[in-house]
């Protein structure tokens, strides 16, 4: 609600292919659309926009056109031309039937709720089959405020977020947790995976990662187990078939040709090896929130903090893993992390620097979310594991806030060189939301504080015998065993390793 159109990134370009999909042009010829690559799409005027604001963050929205009621067909350029249709099928009605600010704000909302419903499905998870609770600390970390800027906006990055969330925190006790009712896991991972597969082209490389992280050895993994399960095997034919659907789709269309956008230098492949490098200190800032354009980074304090909250999660995860764990959580780094440099490095001549923070947050979830796993496996207590949590909430959330405000005053007023205290002012500038600033900054409070009660309140049951999906009633208690009971290479025992989690 509070964006202005066009506010997030490519999110026209988003627009114009859903609405393109919505009238039944599916799979418009590739052609120099936009950087030499993309297609046309023939849609209602009134969604074709030209920009002047984006990646100029002195100057507010107030000199953009708004969307408007012109139905009147008309061929624009969008670098998604060719991507895979699923989801701009799914958001794209409301742009041709109401091509004004109603069709965007409800093509938004249906993403937005599709997130949610992927995300409320991690957070039941996580509250039934976490043993002490250091995953529901883990939530509050990987929902960034990038995450949430993504999931609010038309743009299959925001769903294909949510879908890493929940898919890692149930593909996690599904395939290697302990026995325990399974019905809710293989649906919500088998949802979460078909989006992964068909959203974007890295997908594929988000399932194939954590396949291999978690299948093997398989003596210690659930697969042979698993494929034993009718649903798991039409779900796993299913995610197959979808994934092979997207790769046929890319080749037809052409969807690996980035576009142009490489400078005059050319660089050796060791010159972009450490060019690359040294971007992911900006990659890391990204996932956790430079929004807008890439043109509204926060003050440094919000990032140093978060930063600190996922690097100790990731610290715990290593030093209370077994070398199993550490083996898992480096297969899941080098898919998240050494594949997309390496794709990055390789490309960079032909395409420029392309890749943003946030085209990996949907496998980097799940190195946080698994690194909770694996130290609260190995006896991480409850006591501390509560504290972790409520720690999370208390200097996060407000985090999520000031994002929101701060990215408000970017668009309403546009930010100044030299930016002083009086400048932060979200309901102030010469443009204003069209629900107006006040409705999206009560509604993201609303939703903050829901959220942090939330997590809050989750707490432990009698029992480490995970409860169903979708019921909050604890198991029987049972003994957990006693290398559970210690950290890897450790003698000291711990406790209060049992239970899962509900909410009051």
């Amino acid at each position: 609600m509070a964006a202005p159109y066009d506010g997030t990134p490519d999110e026209r370009e988003h627009i114009v292919r859903a609405a393109g999909v919505a009238a039944g042009q599916i799979a418009p010829p590739p052609d120099a659309a936009k950087k030499g690559t993309g297609a046309f799409q023939t849609v209602p005027g009134g969604l074709v926009r030209d920009q002047c604001w984006q990646f100029k963050k002195e100057v507010s929205a107030a000199c953009a056109q708004p969307p408007g009621s012109d139905r009147t067909p008309t061929r624009a350029g969008t670098g998604a031309g060719r991507y895979f249709p699923a989801y701009y099928a799914l958001v794209g009605a409301p742009t041709v039937l109401w091509p004004g600010w109603s069709g965007v704000l409800l093509a938004r909302m249906i993403s937005a709720l599709c997130c949610a419903a992927l995300l409320a499905g991690a957070y039941v998870v996580i509250r039934n089959r976490s043993r002490s609770g250091l995953m529901m600390g883990a939530l509050v970390v990987v929902t960034t405020p990038m995450a949430v800027h993504m999931a609010s906006a038309v743009n299959p990055n925001g769903l294909e977020i949510a879908a890493g969330v929940a898919f890692f925190s149930a593909v996690i006790p599904l395939m290697i947790g302990p026995p325990g009712p399974r019905r809710g896991l293989i649906l919500l991972v088998g949802i979460s995976g078909l989006l992964l597969a068909i959203l974007r082209q890295t997908g594929p490389l988000w399932l194939a990662t954590a396949f291999v992280a978690f299948a093997f050895p398989l003596r210690r993994s659930n697969l042979v187990g698993l494929l034993r399960d009718r649903a798991v095997r039409i779900w796993a034919a299913v995610i197959v078939l979808a994934t092979l659907a997207v790769l046929g789709w890319s080749v037809r269309q052409q969807t690996s040709d980035l576009g142009d956008y490489s400078s005059a230098e050319r660089f050796t492949a060791g010159q972009a090896a450490l060019r690359e490098a040294d971007r992911w200190r900006g990659y890391l800032d990204q996932i956790v929130g430079v929004t807008s354009w890439l043109d509204t980074r926060m003050p440094a304090p919000p990032y140093v903090i978060w930063q600190l909250v996922a690097g100790a999660l990731l610290v715990l995860g290593v030093v209370w893993g077994s070398t199993l764990d550490r083996w898992r959580l480096l297969v899941l780094l080098g898919g998240g992390v050494l594949v997309p440099s390496v794709m990055q490095v390789a490309l960079v001549n032909e395409s420029g620097f392309v890749t943003q923070g946030r085209y990996m947050l949907p496998m980097l979830v799940g190195v946080l979310l698994y690194a909770a796993w694996a130290a609260e496996q190995r006896g991480f207590e409850i006591a501390r594991a509560r504290s972790f949590s409520r720690l999370a909430v208390l200097v996060l959330l407000p985090i999520h806030l000031f994002c929101l405000a701060y990215t408000m005053v970017r668009w309403q007023n546009g930010l100044p060189a030299n930016l002083g205290l009086s400048s932060l002012n979200p309901l102030a500038g010469d443009w204003h939301p069209v629900v107006g600033s006040v409705v999206p900054l009560l509604s993201a409070i609303l939703g903050l504080v829901l959220f942090g009660w939330l997590v809050w309140t989750a707490r432990p049951v009698a029992g480490n015998e995970p409860a169903p999906l979708g019921t909050a009633e604890a198991s029987t208690p049972t003994d957990p065993p006693a290398e559970l009971l210690r950290p890897a290479g450790s003698r000291l025992r711990g406790v209060g390793t049992e239970g899962g989690l509900r909410s009051t």
